[in-house]
C-alpha cells in the first residue's frame, strides 16, 4: 500500500529566500524525499524583529502566521531556529494573557482569520526526529557518510527558554546528534555546542560579535572536528560572513544540515546548493 504524503506549511521566514537559498533549498529536497509535502502560504515576517520595539505588534505578526496556516488545516514547519523561538513565545503568552488574545483576535476578524491556539510549529530538527523518527531515517540513508568528526552547532532560540520552546534539554540536548548519526558522522561532544554564534550582535557590537565567533572556531578546531553542522539561519549566516572575510580557520567548514542529510539520503548535489 502507498504510503500517504504528509502535508505540512513550511515558513521559510526572512532570511532563507535572501541570505540562505542553499538551506531552503536543500530543506525542499529532503522533505521531498520523505514524501512531506511543504506547502507554501502567504505568511508574513514572524515577527521577531519588532519584539523589543512593540510586543503586541510583535505578537500579532507570529498569531496572523499561525491562523493562515489553521485556515488550510496545517501545522507549521520552519527551518529557521528564531522563527521557530518568535512563535512558540507568541503560542505561549496567547495561552496566558488575555486582554493581549482579545485584541489580536479583534484585528484578526477584520481580515477574516481565527486561531483557537492548537496549530503547532516545529524546527526541522524536531520534526525529523519526533515526526518522521530515526529508525525511518536510518531506513533511508543511501549514501552512509565517511565517519569525518564534527561538532554541533544548535543555535539559541529553540533551546532556550525550555519552558516556552520545549525544544531540547536546554543543558545537554541531544536531538541534533542523533539526527546527525543516523547519517554516519561521528559527533563530538563540544562544549560550546550550545553557545551563541554572536549573530545577534553583529549589527551593534561587530567586534564583540566576531570574538565570540572566534571562540567558538578555536574550540572546534582544537576538537579535531572537520565541519561545524548548523541547523540555524542565523548562525550559518554568521559563519559565512566571517570566512568570507578572513579564511582564518578555512580548515573548519560550516556546514548545513539538511545538505548533510541530503547527501546521506542519496540526493543530488544540484538540488542541495545554488
Amino acid at each position: 500500500m502507498k504510503k500517504k504524503t504528509r502535508k505540512i506549511a513550511y515558513f521559510q521566514g526572512c532570511k532563507i529566500p535572501l541570505h540562505q537559498k542553499a538551506y531552503g533549498k536543500s530543506v525542499e529536497a529532503v522533505m521531498g524525499k520523505l514524501k512531506v509535502k511543504l506547502i507554501k502560504l502567504p505568511f508574513n515576517c514572524c515577527g521577531y524583529p519588532s519584539r523589543g520595539e512593540h510586543f503586541e505588534t510583535s505578537m500579532l505578526s507570529a498569531i496572523r502566521n499561525f491562523a493562515i496556516a489553521k485556515a488550510k488545516g496545517l501545522d507549521i514547519l520552519t527551518p529557521c531556529k528564531c522563527c521557530f523561538g518568535q512563535m512558540k513565545h507568541a503560542a505561549f503568552w496567547w495561552a496566558r494573557n488575555e486582554e493581549l488574545k482579545r485584541r489580536i483576535e479583534i484585528l484578526l476578524t477584520k481580515e477574516g482569520l481565527f486561531w483557537d491556539g492548537n496549530t503547532k510549529v516545529k524546527h526541522l530538527l524536531s520534526f525529523l526526529y519526533e515526526d518522521i523518527g530515526i529508525s525511518v531515517l536510518k531506513g533511508k540513508i543511501q549514501n552512509r557518510l565517511p565517519r569525518e568528526k564534527v561538532v554541533l552547532q544548535y543555535g539559541c532560540h529553540a533551546l532556550r527558554p525550555f519552558s516556552i520552546t520545549g525544544f531540547d534539554n536546554p543543558n545537554a540536548p541531544g536531538i541534533f546528534e542523533a539526527l546527525i548519526q543516523a547519517t554516519g558522522f561521528d559527533t563530538i561532544d563540544w562544549e560550546k555546542k550550545t553557545e551563541c554564534c554572536g549573530n545577534p550582535v553583529l549589527k551593534t557590537n561587530k567586534a564583540l560579535s566576531k570574538k565570540i565567533l572566534e571562540n567558538k572556531l578555536s574550540s572546534a578546531r582544537e576538537t579535531g572536528a572537520k565541519y561545524i553542522v548548523n541547523a540555524c539561519t542565523h548562525c550559518q549566516i554568521q559563519y559565512d560572513i566571517f570566512n568570507t572575510g578572513t579564511r582564518q580557520y578555512d580548515d573548519i567548514i560550516p556546514l548545513l544540515f539538511p545538505q548533510l542529510l541530503g547527501m546521506a539520503l542519496g540526493i543530488r548535489n544540484e538540488k542541495l546548493s545554488t
